[in-house]
Parts: C-alpha cells; sequence; structure tokens
C-alpha cells in the first residue's frame, strides 16, 4: 500500500522493460550476470528510479532455488 493508503501495484521487471524500451535486456542489467551497453543501462537505471522498482527478493529466491535467508 502507498503511503496514502491506497493500494499500489508492485512494480516488476517487466514494467521496466516497458518503461526503457527493452525486453530480456532488463534483467541482464539487474543480474548482472551479461555486459549491457552503458546507454542502455542507463535507460534501463532511469526507468527503475521513475517507476520506483524494488526487486521482489522472495520471487527470485523460488526462480534460482536459494532463499539467502539465516535461519536461528
Amino acid at each position: 500500500n502507498g503511503p496514502d493508503g491506497t493500494t499500489r501495484k508492485r512494480i516488476t521487471v517487466k514494467d521496466v522493460a516497458r518503461a526503457a524500451g527493452f525486453a530480456g535486456t532488463v534483467s541482464n542489467a539487474i543480474s548482472g550476470k551479461r555486459k549491457v551497453d552503458s546507454e542502455t543501462r542507463a535507460r534501463i537505471d532511469a526507468a527503475i528510479r521513475d517507476l520506483g522498482y524494488v526487486p521482489n527478493l522472495a520471487a527470485r529466491g523460488m526462480r534460482t532455488g536459494r532463499a539467502n535467508t539465516i535461519a536461528i
């Protein structure tokens, strides 16, 4: 929910890709697994900033099979 109490849609990588005008490149840029052209990276970073994208670590953990959490 937003600070004003309204329900907000969670911003996804697909939303960032649509805003930046790229498809699979966004995932590569965010993960750092592949080199991305500096101009492309700048457009992706601007879209991330403008949209307020925050990675969903739980979703990433399900995708990779790693939770990156410590249990006590």
